[in-house]
């Protein structure tokens, strides 16, 4: 397997690391990665490009659609791939940072990070949003002097929003079946990237109403299911053109009238429109 990491400290005083890693291999493959880093530190990832499974030393195991807040107890890792071409964005804060971004004032829901440092790993498992891994993904995309600055904006957004989930308070509104409905919609809509159900078929097919569906798919990935089933096609296109399909062809496969309505939906998500991102791409990786 082909590893490229590329690790960056913030420049504004924020305390703040972030990385982006490429791993590149001739299909679904498996790596350890090792590291000496001590676990006083809090981190989440978002994937980019493929997907991706990990299990820390510990035992703690997660995934790259809903990793979450993570407080490990050991930094080494194993990470397995479902592509051949896969990418992550990681951001990493010191627990004594952490403290400072409250000014002292850590609210309950957070307290627990920066407890029993050492002990058992703390995991808070939570998707990021749509609108949050659209700007990470423009971010990077963008090719000014500002790049920097941008993507460390993100990155500060991306790990505000993971923190902000554990001081979120309140009983829960949802039933377990509910809950896990709202993941199994997940999993279709990912089965048939191209063309995802809609919400009436979901909901008809887990037995369930649209309304309670939709609300509680909201619940476990912070967006809606239009936007989930948005991201996956995206997802799905960007993998078929990076395996060599035609705009053209991708375009009709997505369910799109024309190439043109296609590239303008693309760029509306992505910053570029297709062949432009190819070669941002194409660029990076060389």
């Amino acid at each position: 397997m082909d590893i490229e990491v590329a690790s960056f400290a913030d420049r504004t005083g924020t305390g703040l690391k972030w990385s982006l890693s490429h791993f590149r291999s001739q299909g679904p493959d498996a790596v350890e990665v090792q590291s000496e880093r001590a676990a006083e530190y809090v981190f989440t990832q978002v994937p980019l490009a493929g997907t991706f499974e990990a299990e820390l030393n510990c035992g703690t195991q997660y995934d790259g659609a809903t990793a979450g807040l993570i407080r490990p107890k050991e930094s080494s890792a194993l990470f397995r791939f479902n592509h051949s071409d896969n990418a992550m964005f990681g951001v990493l804060l010191p627990l004594t940072v952490l403290e400072q971004w409250f000014g002292g004032d850590v609210p309950k829901g957070a307290r627990d990070l920066l407890r029993r440092v050492g002990s058992a790993t703390l995991h808070r498992p939570s998707p990021l949003p749509l609108y949050l891994r659209q700007m990470l993904v423009s971010s990077l995309e963008n090719q000014s002097p500002l790049r920097h600055h941008l993507v460390e904006a993100a990155a500060i957004q991306v790990m505000g929003f993971q923190i902000d989930q554990l001081t979120a308070f309140g009983a829960p509104t949802f039933l377990p079946h509910e809950l896990q409905a709202a993941r199994e919609a997940q999993a279709i809509m990912q089965a048939n990237a191209m063309a995802p159900p809609n919400a009436r078929d979901l909901a008809a097919s887990l037995g369930i109403s649209a309304n309670r569906l939709a609300n509680a798919y909201r619940e476990v990935f912070n967006c809606t299911l239009a936007q989930g089933a948005a991201q996956i096609r995206l997802q799905a296109a960007c993998g078929a053109l990076q395996a060599g399909a035609s705009i053209k062809v991708v375009a009709l496969q997505a369910g799109y009238s024309s190439a043109s309505s296609f590239t303008y939906a693309f760029r509306k998500q992505l910053g570029l429109p297709p062949r432009e991102w190819l070669n941002a791409r194409a660029r990076r990786s060389k």
